[in-house]
């Protein structure tokens, strides 16, 4: 076999944002352009597949990704390309993000940064490959390409696809469709190279996949947040309206978009009379599209929150992260729970996009004089707040053994119990009368991996032969490699042209069959002495 073909389609559950080079931008982490086109690099897209392997298979095969601190590095058979999005309009987009003090909910001082990310349901087309010339031998070949549509079909497929930054704040949740393996021989990837990779072999009817080696647990848990009139009692009259207020960036203005809602009007304006695309106002709401939004970051503050409130209340301290520059320490409980600058959160959260039918208004308001109870000089001032509509937030919590994992599930139960007495507000202007909505839990999902085999890497591909005959070396002072040069007689051309595989696989030949790690091929013209030149390892 010569090498396996995987190629998807990635949608976008949430907003998704990936920076790595350095441009001209006024945001604070600018989205990753290439010559002006959004682009997924496709070191981010391995490093996000490689990190997902490493959960479920211990060891990983050095063939899929070698660690640089034990010797001489080997090439992984996994090769990523670069993606960019299938809708050549989409352009990246302004997301605000701002830190909340713990005990006053007000905005920390110099936390205010701004990110470009691309919008929700945007589509990627994906094309990864195996290429099985850079394994040792066909079994780690094969192992390399089982992990990789293990991958892929059993999580990246079913919503676990994690990429770029901010994942525990709701950034980067995508999904794979339209998942299709193709594996290519000598002939069919000489034919598919020849017609510039359009001309596949029909796909296999199932993708390669191997069982996992390693344990690994996730628990969902699917609650909606529920805004809108609160009637305890169904025979009774609703005791108030539940609104919500969670504003863009301010690039966006004020100007509102109006979506697929319905918005309040005023009395003296006709029922019939249509909603007009946007409007005008001093206080939008985030929108993701036509429908309103919360951030998974809108989620996680409160619940971090609340927790350390109880923390403090049980007489253990809990720092501020705000105020340290976040950098707690591993001993913070709420560290250890939502994550450190030196470890991950096992808590994510998705960002939440309203379902089915929603309603807003835009509210005139003003601030009183406290002796003469009118209007205050220029207070006078109008705002945007949602009156109903209902978000479905998905938390997960990972990690390796249940050990780690329950105690979370716990925690998040507890503050879910807090939403669903409605005691857990989310958004601004919470003492105002917004965000005090209501949690509806829909239970606890186990999608835990379990080990079902060992798998022991081939003592020749294991580091240890290479450093009882070259000793140990570090990266930077690895030696030179070795280069060699050799020509091949082709004949004439006579209408028949030379390939590049065929030109390789004439060099690899004539050097005893050693593998080509950087080569190119010099064409040898009428009068001219050009030769072929090969750097081997």
């Amino acid at each position: 076999m010569r090498l396996t073909l995987f190629t998807a389609t990635l949608v976008q559950d949430s907003a998704l944002t990936v920076s790595g080079l350095d441009r001209e931008s006024s945001a604070d982490h600018p989205f990753t352009l290439v010559d002006g086109v959004p682009t997924l690099v496709g070191r981010g897209l391995k490093g996000a597949a490689v990190a997902m392997a490493k959960r479920f298979f211990d060891p990983l095969p050095r063939a899929v990704s070698d660690d640089i601190k034990y010797g001489a590095l080997r090439r992984s058979v996994w090769e990523f390309a670069n993606a960019t999005p299938m809708d050549s309009d989409v352009i990246p987009r302004l997301r605000a993000g701002v830190g909340i003090r713990h005990k006053t909910g007000a905005r920390a001082k110099g936390v205010l940064y701004d990110r470009e990310v691309i919008p929700a349901g945007t589509k990627w087309a994906l094309h990864f490959r195996v290429d099985w010339s850079y394994a040792e031998n066909e079994s780690e070949a094969s192992e390399a390409e089982g992990i990789l549509g293990y991958v892929l079909a059993e999580h990246w497929a079913k919503g676990r696809c994690w990429l770029g930054g901010d994942v525990a704040r709701g950034l980067g949740w995508c999904h794979l469709e339209d998942l299709k393996a193709y594996r290519l021989d000598e002939s069919s990837y000489e034919r598919w190279v020849q017609s510039d990779r359009k001309e596949l072999p029909p796909p296999l009817e199932t993708v390669p996949t191997v069982e996992p080696t390693r344990s690994w647990c996730f628990r969902t848990l699917d609650v909606e947040l529920v805004f809108g009139e609160y009637q305890p009692n169904p025979g009774e009259p609703a005791w108030g309206l539940d609104m919500l207020a969670i504003g863009p960036h301010n690039a966006e203005g004020m100007v509102q978009p109006t979506g697929d809602g319905t918005w309040a009007k005023p009395s003296w304006v006709a029922s019939e009379t249509p909603t007009p695309e946007t409007i005008f106002t001093d206080r939008p709401i985030l929108m993701d599209g036509a429908r309103p939004l919360i951030p998974g970051s809108s989620v996680r503050g409160p619940l971090r929150h609340a927790f350390s409130r109880a923390e403090r209340a049980a007489g253990r301290n809990v720092q501020d992260p705000h105020l340290v520059q976040g950098n707690v320490g591993d001993n913070d409980p709420a560290g250890q729970a939502f994550g450190t600058v030196n470890r991950s959160s096992r808590i994510l959260i998705r960002d939440a996009r309203a379902e089915g039918e929603w309603a807003a208004a835009k509210l005139h308001m003003h601030a009183e004089d406290e002796f003469s109870a009118g209007s205050y000089g220029t207070a006078k001032r109008d705002a945007v707040r949602l009156l109903k509509g209902v978000f479905p937030v998905r938390i997960v919590v990972e990690g390796p053994t249940p050990q780690e994992v329950e105690p979370l599930v716990a925690l998040i139960d507890r503050q879910i119990a807090l939403g669903a007495l409605g005691h857990l507000p989310i958004g601004g202007h919470k003492t105002r009368g917004c965000g005090w909505g209501r949690w509806e839990p829909k239970g606890w999902r186990i999608d835990d991996v379990k080990a079902t085999r060992t798998w022991t890497p081939s003592e020749t591909s294991q580091l240890v032969i290479h450093e009882n005959t070259y000793g140990m070396r570090d990266f930077l002072d690895a030696p030179e490699p070795e280069d060699a040069c050799v020509r091949v007689e082709f004949g004439m051309m006579n209408g028949a042209r030379l390939t590049l595989s065929e030109a390789a696989n004439l060099a690899r030949i004539a050097l005893g069959n050693k593998p080509l790690i950087a080569w190119w091929c010099d064409r040898n013209y009428s009068g001219m002495t050009l030769k072929l030149a090969s750097s081997i390892v």
